[in-house]
């Protein structure tokens, strides 16, 4: 279901603690049953054959469930050096999509984490991107979460530590607004408020444009935000110029506090505009305590980098500033939004300081897993303990 269908149905419940848990219920119950059975993850994982079977029994009963999982396994299978020359990429293939089945791992997860060389019992020692709903679903207040389904909501609820400015455009009634907007902030970032993974984002030149255009073009793509572009300082663009690089930083509160467990740093590639891993970015993990990077960089095709490809910055030892103020105001942030327990925020670094560039009420947990090489199911599941759930 799409972000911006959500977000009207759950508006539509009332703000009442019984029921905003059970939009949780329904949702877990939900994510829950595209889960196969206990009995059939069990014979898949003894056998081949029967995984073969029960794969291919799912194909047939129900491809279009598994069209997309299907899709991104090929992607991976021909692009990925540990898969593409392997003699044996039909069994990789169906154990990729057994994966999915059984535990709710996309195949790039699957890839991300070395899958192909573990147990079942390993497996479940990680996050997958199934179980991360799930436990989303149990930590955050699904309403009050809805801030952060829009980027435009969010902005307005935190404009404080963005330190830029912005507007949102939706309809042809905001063509007075856009064009103000654009006498004063003639280069603007663009981004499409249910957008993610940096797919909607675009730096825009308005003064090469026909403005009026230029507004019914952006608006016929959906409700937007147009904000201020960043200018990064020195440390982040050192590492590449022309992407704004930033740390995610995932904060969440337990009954002792707010706590930050993982953050790590999101580096675009030369010529890329976003950072993100997902369009080819470099994720490399970061001491929580010091604001220190202490990993090689790696993408989301598992290459590592001990130096950036293009800057050449050595990624082990690099060391941000102003630390303790960066996690200072993302916990902060975070005591904004107390029924949302688990944020991802993305923080960039300027002359001026640490500013926010967007939240992630539904945050991922794949990139601290491919940059410390293991499964922190555990390491969520014991702050989860020390929380209050939805459910």
């Amino acid at each position: 279901m799409k972000s911006a269908t959500i977000d009207k149905i759950v508006s539509c419940v009332p703000n009442v603690r019984v029921m905003t848990s059970l939009i949780s219920k329904v949702r877990i119950r939900r994510t829950v049953s595209y889960f196969i059975p206990e009995a059939d993850i069990k014979r898949g994982e003894a056998s081949d054959a029967a995984k073969a079977e029960i794969v291919n029994d799912y194909l047939k009963r129900n491809w279009v469930g598994l069209s997309y999982s299907c899709k991104l396994a090929d992607q991976v299978l021909e692009r990925a050096e540990r898969y593409k020359n392997s003699d044996n990429k039909n069994a990789i293939r169906t154990d990729m999509l057994f994966c999915k089945l059984a535990y709710g791992f996309q195949p790039d997860e699957y890839l991300c984490f070395g899958f192909d060389q573990l147990g079942p019992e390993e497996k479940k020692k990680w996050i997958s991107d199934l179980d991360r709903y799930i436990k989303i679903f149990s930590m955050n207040d699904l309403k009050a979460a809805q801030l952060f389904n829009n980027k435009a909501k969010t902005y307005n609820k935190f404009k404080k530590y963005y330190q830029r400015a912005a507007i949102g455009i939706k309809n042809p009634r905001d063509l007075d607004k856009f064009l103000a907007f654009c006498k004063t902030t003639p280069v603007f970032v663009r981004k499409g408020v249910f957008g993610g993974m940096g797919k909607s984002v675009e730096l825009v030149d308005s003064t090469k444009s026909d403005l009026n255009a230029l507004f019914h073009n952006m608006i016929s793509q959906g409700e937007q935000l147009l904000e201020e572009r960043i200018i990064q300082s020195d440390v982040m663009a050192a590492l590449n110029a022309s992407s704004v690089n930033t740390i995610r930083c995932i904060t969440m509160k337990t009954k002792h506090g707010i706590v930050i467990p993982y953050t790590f740093l999101k580096v675009g590639r030369n010529g890329s505009f976003v950072d993100n891993g997902g369009a080819g970015g470099i994720l490399a993990g970061i001491d929580v305590e010091t604001g220190t990077i202490t990993t090689h960089g790696y993408d989301e095709l598992t290459t590592e980098y001990v130096r950036h490809p293009d800057s050449g910055v050595t990624f082990k030892g690099y060391v941000f500033p102003l630390w303790d103020k960066m996690k200072a105001m993302c916990c902060e942030m975070a005591e904004l939004i107390p029924r949302v327990k688990c944020i991802g925020w993305d923080v960039a670094f300027t002359e001026q300081g640490w500013v926010v560039v967007e939240g992630n009420g539904m945050t991922q947990f794949i990139g601290p897993q491919i940059i410390y090489k293991h499964g922190i199911k555990e390491e969520v599941e014991a702050l989860m303990a020390d929380m209050e759930l939805m459910v």
